[in-house]
């Protein structure tokens, strides 16, 4: 049971890091490409941490590429000001 849980977990995290990425792109809101960023870590986390290839290590970098964009994002909302 606890598998199940974890996995129903980790798959919600990583549905809500697609919707919250998409509304964040869409509304060009950094806030909202930060909280995809931090949803979508531990998933990647844990991937990168238990594969042995270089495809695994990979994973990592899409949280890292959303929180880029958000802080690009809000340096570029901070200059418009």
């Amino acid at each position: 049971m606890g598998l199940f849980l974890m996995g129903i977990l980790l798959w919600s995290l990583v549905i809500a890091a697609v919707v919250l990425a998409f509304i964040g792109l869409w509304k060009r809101s950094w806030k909202a490409l930060f909280w995809s960023g931090v949803a979508l870590l531990l998933p990647a986390l844990l991937i990168s941490m238990d594969g042995q290839g270089i495809w695994f290590r990979l994973a990592i970098l899409l949280p890292l590429l959303l929180f880029i964009a958000a802080f690009l994002m809000k340096q570029q909302k901070m200059q418009s000001l």
